[in-house]
């Protein structure tokens, strides 16, 4: 049975070529080099290497590792007015690092000719973009809607490569683990003073903190619960994706059990 420890080397080696391709002396010196989501980087590797070839299976990861850090990059372009040229700089380099990061995506996929792949990665980043859309309109709308473009948002491109290769199950635990994923963080940031779009849908639904933190809870344990039982259809896998739920669950369990102590 796979074990996330497995994975530790395969970790390092596309965090080095990650380093490696976008590094640029003179945006490092204005712009946060992007982090690596490294559950990304486990469950899409997981799936390829058992459907794709081994160097297939390195050139698709590494490429949505560079989209990732070009949403995020242009997640972070200020949309507050321009004070001063140096603030202006700053945004001018932080799309040009999106554009970057995008960029040298569509270059692996095109030096190596996966003309479908390519394909796939561009329809996907439209359909993020969509869905990111859909997030920040200010008509309120309801929790369901609401998840379901997050769902996309979190792990689109990812559902979608398992499409490709028939991979249904995968797309299933894509799909529940980010969205479990971003739900564990809406609630870490809602603590401090942020109410995101789950959290607020969720809000607006309860009109009461008490029972939205409840809900939330609940939320929670059906997508632990329909992870668990669909990593059983995955056999070797299945013990990979329960490290992997047990630690975003316990992470949150154990944080609760620190603010009562306290």
């Amino acid at each position: 049975m796979v074990r996330m420890s497995q994975f530790n080397d395969k970790v390092k080696e596309f965090k080095k070529s990650f380093n490696s391709l976008t590094k640029h002396s003179y945006l490092e010196r204005y712009i946060q080099v992007p982090n690596i989501d490294e559950d990304k980087l486990r469950f899409l590797y997981a799936m390829l290497s058992e459907h794709a070839t081994k160097k297939e299976a390195k050139v698709f990861t590494l490429s949505a590792l560079l989209v990732q850090a070009a949403l995020d990059v242009h997640e972070a372009v200020s949309l507050q007015k321009l004070q001063s040229d140096s603030t202006r700089k700053n945004r001018q380099l932080t799309v040009l690092a999106g554009d970057y990061y995008s960029s040298l995506y569509y270059y692996l996929l095109a030096e190596g000719k996966y003309h479908p792949m390519i394909q796939i990665f561009s329809r996907s980043i439209q359909e993020i973009n969509e869905h990111k859309m859909n997030l920040y309109d200010k008509d309120e709308r309801s929790y369901n809607e609401i998840k379901s473009n997050v769902e996309k948002v979190e792990s689109i491109l990812m559902q979608n490569i398992a499409h490709y290769y028939e991979q249904t199950d995968w797309k299933e635990i894509f799909n529940d683990y980010f969205y479990l994923k971003r739900l564990v963080r809406e609630r870490e940031q809602y603590k401090v003073g942020e109410k995101l779009p789950l959290i607020h849908s969720l809000y607006q639904e309860t009109k009461h903190p008490d029972l939205m933190i409840g809900l939330w809870e609940q939320k929670i344990e059906e997508v632990k619960d329909r992870l668990l039982s669909t990593s059983k259809r995955l056999h070797k896998f299945e013990g990979f994706i329960i490290e992997h739920v047990d630690r975003l669950v316990c992470t949150i369990e154990y944080d609760e059990f620190l603010a009562e102590k306290g």
